[in-house]
């Protein structure tokens, strides 16, 4: 059987802010000139794979074969100065495969679901809020990726990237959407979904 690949790719973290008022308020009065000072809350994550990426040269793995347990650990890294928050991950398989591998191969990744929920959107769902502590945080997404060991010949030779992609939005003032008591999406107050937006952390 020939060599197969797998190539892993860690996507960059995006982060999102729901509109909140963090903790400093201060007013300034000079005569009928009032001026308020508004300073906004945030969340700050970092993406990464330790294990993954210390093993593994510029996160690619080769000569994959059927069956194989690949230790890959996606990990979220709430900063210690960060909000309070909630936390959502998303995993796609790139298009060198089609949907049936595709299918496969999620089958046979360890998703913590002790922890997660996928939700309808294609996210999975942290079923805790993060509290802001003062000190750096980790959350595992899962821990490891079990190739389908019915996998042929018609695998040979293909590389394929497994993408990770994780947000944040401040707890602050904002309430997840469940369904039977576990949290499964993110939507505004009028219903509307939550979409990502991207910030540079200085």
């Amino acid at each position: 059987m020939k060599n197969k690949k797998l190539i892993t790719l860690v996507a960059t973290v995006s982060l999102i802010a729901l509109i909140g008022v963090g903790a400093t308020l201060a007013y300034f009065t000079d005569k009928d000139d009032t001026l308020n000072t508004i300073t906004m809350g945030h969340v700050d994550i970092e993406l990464d794979e330790p294990v993954f990426g210390q093993e593994n040269e510029n996160h690619t793995i080769h000569n994959v074969v059927p069956n194989q347990t690949i230790t890959k650990d996606p990990t979220i890294t709430v900063k210690g100065d960060s909000e309070s928050c909630y936390l959502r991950a998303k995993v796609e398989i790139g298009e060198t495969l089609n949907e049936t591998q595709k299918s496969e191969l999620l089958k046979g990744i360890n998703i913590q679901e002790e922890n997660w929920v996928l939700g309808t959107d294609g996210y999975y769902y942290y079923q805790k809020k993060v509290e802001k502590t003062g000190s750096d945080q980790t959350v595992v997404l899962f821990d490891k990726v079990v190739i389908p060991e019915n996998w042929g010949n018609e695998i040979a030779d293909k590389e394929f990237v497994i993408n990770i992609t994780a947000e944040a939005i401040q707890a602050d003032n904002f309430t997840p959407t469940e369904t039977n008591g576990k949290i499964t999406g993110w939507a505004d107050s009028k219903g509307t979904a939550i979409t990502a937006e991207e910030y540079v952390t200085k």
